[in-house]
């Protein structure tokens, strides 16, 4: 039996357990002090924090959930987890819910909690389950209000939306390129212009790919000024679309960088085509229209010359033997004389006057006869598609048939080792701005398709051009005056052409409503009964050669420098009784009364005048519409005697 313990053992052992117990009391103090320590950092916390129990009810929320969601004590022990979550989020907050009674913990889970005003919180956040003998017995969630982040995000998807829409749906041409040309991407309209898709994009398109080759060299250049700078950089440039149109191209681009190296180019361009032919037309007509008041002055004073010239030969060839050598000479001199005539007729094409002599026709046989008249002896087969239903135009028939020809003679010379020229007629109703340079309505297209070398882009810009030839013979005049022609005629000329494919020249034409009248077979004119004529003209070797041509043809002359003293004689006469059968006016009588004048205010007194315009330039449309103005005919300077004897003979006689 062990010994009792002794008095100091006793001590020694009640004070060991009073110091046990103040340890101990000592370490519960500590843990409370930790717990409310801790229970107010939960309370304070900013998320919103709850436990609840495996039913789902609430064991604790902190203060940022009570001031969030806006439920009492009280009223947080008649609800349920579930009944703060949105009806369409609860399907996915019970799966959450199942999951975490087998243990998971649930990471950045993003639910709606509906306050208990109403209000509708998006949060997001991380759950988990306190286990004890393996059984759930605490879910603790802890959450963070992402309403505004979530709100944010959606005005930035909308934004996206919105910049997104704006960019499928711009009639801009957009682009993104690479550093190295490849494109990053590109909008609906870009595609629409050159005929390419986003798989073409995907597999490595260049921009380079696109370039016209005559635009390559410049293109690249200006490449690497936009990938070095962050300068906004203008373009102007033609693409060729997959199809092989050219596509003229103006905007701006802009290069993005990083770190200081370049990573995207970006680029608004314009698909400006159209807007450029209606400025090369515009310009077109604007220099052939200062070219025309050159030309009409040189025209009118050289025709005058040219009368006197062929006047005399015309006198003297008639007074010769035809077996003289003289003869021969004048002749040849007569020749030229009438080619210098031809010249001249080429200028006033480009004058404002001398309006085209129309009369309403079907174009088709007169494109054949012409164009057929053209290619005799080229080495070049000519095709047509000029369907019968063609509408008629009223158009001058040798006008057109000088475009007509002009424009085959290029095509023969644009094949020299043969080759087919396809002439081709279509019906056309314009809608507005289907033509810049047109009205709106009906036309008959005329186009001429060679198959030739083409003509190069440079040379685009200047074929209509007066004097412009790439050929080292000819003129350079045919197709500034096909080009006048047509405007004459209210209608419009273009071409498309690229080297290696040919060109195609197109000419527009206004259609007529008008019915082609029925062909008259025209009578021998034969020669009138001499008459007295009055010459009224302001150059004297005009007027000399003009009355000697006259007397030659049994006629009695009197001459007139203008016409006030054409007035003055012509009444004179009828007074006395012996009045002028025949009045010739030149029109242009610089610093004096011309024939337009004077021809009114003597039908003003005497209706039954007959009187002949003659003009080697006219301001006026009168040569065209010369009935219009009291004119019973026309004669165009220079003329020939034989000339010179028909219109007199058709208007003597009233024919």
């Amino acid at each position: 039996m062990d010994a009792a313990p002794t008095y100091e053992e006793l001590l020694e052992r009640n004070k060991k357990l009073e110091q046990e117990s103040v340890r101990r009391i000592e370490a519960m103090v500590d843990m409370d002090s930790r717990l409310e320590l801790y229970s107010s950092l939960v309370d304070k916390a900013s998320d919103l924090i709850h436990s609840v129990s495996p039913d789902g009810s609430f064991l604790y929320v902190n203060q940022a959930w009570r001031d969030a969601l806006g439920y009492s004590q009280e009223e947080l022990s008649q609800i349920k987890l579930m009944d703060i979550v949105d009806e369409g989020c609860r399907t996915k907050c019970r799966q959450i819910f199942n999951c975490l009674m087998q243990g998971q913990v649930i990471d950045r889970n993003e639910t709606v909690f509906v306050a208990r005003d109403g209000r509708k919180i998006v949060v997001e956040g991380r759950c988990h389950t306190k286990f004890e003998d393996d059984r759930p017995v605490v879910m603790t969630g802890i959450f963070r209000d992402v309403g505004k982040r979530v709100q944010q995000e959606q005005a930035l998807r909308e934004s996206e939306e919105k910049y997104r829409t704006l960019f499928e749906n711009s009639t801009d041409l957009i682009q993104a390129v690479r550093p190295d040309g490849r494109l990053l991407y590109v909008n609906r309209a870009w595609m629409n212009t050159f005929g390419y898709n986003q798989e073409d994009i995907a597999a490595g398109l260049s921009i380079f790919d696109l370039i016209a080759p005559d635009c390559l060299e410049h293109c690249q250049s200006t490449f690497q000024q936009v990938i070095s700078t962050k300068d906004v950089h203008y373009i102007d440039t033609c693409l060729v679309a997959r199809d092989g149109t050219r596509i003229i191209i103006e905007g701006n681009a802009c290069c993005k960088f990083q770190e200081g190296e370049p990573v995207v180019t970006q680029c608004i361009f314009r698909d400006v085509t159209e807007k450029k032919k209606m400025e090369e037309g515009l310009l077109r007509a604007q220099k052939l229209e200062s070219i025309g008041v050159f030309a009409g002055g040189i025209a009118h004073d050289f025709n005058n010359l040219l009368t006197a010239i062929l006047g005399n030969i015309s006198l003297a060839k008639v007074n010769i033997n035809p077996r003289d050598t003289v003869f021969s000479n004048l002749e040849k001199t007569e020749k030229a004389a009438l080619q210098a005539r031809s010249l001249t007729q080429q200028l006033l094409t480009f004058a404002k006057g001398g309006a085209p002599i129309k009369k309403i026709t079907t174009i088709t046989e007169l494109i054949k006869d012409s164009t057929s008249f053209a290619m005799r002896g080229a080495n070049v087969k000519c095709e047509y598609q000029l369907p019968e239903d063609l509408w008629p135009i009223e158009v001058d028939e040798g006008q057109l048939s000088q475009v007509s020809q002009n424009l085959v003679i290029n095509a023969c010379q644009a094949m020299p080792e043969g080759g087919t020229l396809i002439v081709r007629g279509v019906n056309l109703v314009l809608a507005e701005h289907d033509q810049p340079l047109l009205p709106a309505g009906k036309y008959v297209c005329l186009s001429f398709h060679d198959q030739g070398g083409g003509i190069s882009k440079g040379n685009l810009l200047k074929i209509f051009d007066p004097y412009f030839s790439s050929k080292k013979t000819g003129s350079g005049l045919g197709l500034a005056i096909a080009y006048s022609i047509i405007k004459k005629h209210d209608g419009l000329i273009t071409v498309d052409s690229e080297i290696g494919r040919g060109s195609t020249f197109s000419i527009y034409l206004p259609a007529t409503g008008k019915k082609v009248p029925a062909q008259e077979t025209a009578g021998k004119t034969n020669p009138a009964k001499a008459g007295k004529v009055l010459v009224m003209d302001d150059d004297e070797n005009i007027r000399e050669v003009a009355a000697k041509m006259l007397q030659y043809l049994g006629c009695e002359v009197d001459t007139a420098q203008g016409g006030e003293e054409a007035i003055e004689l012509y009444f004179k006469a009828r007074e006395e009784g012996k009045p002028f059968d025949v009045v010739i006016m030149d029109l242009t009588i610089p610093g004096g009364m011309g024939g337009k004048e004077a021809i009114g205010r003597m039908r003003a007194i005497d209706p039954g005048i007959k009187a002949i315009a003659s003009s080697g330039y006219a301001t006026d449309p009168i040569m065209a519409n010369f009935k219009e103005y009291g004119f019973n005919g026309v004669i165009p300077k220079p003329y020939k005697i034989g000339e010179l004897s028909e219109i007199l003979a058709e208007v003597i006689k009233g024919l």
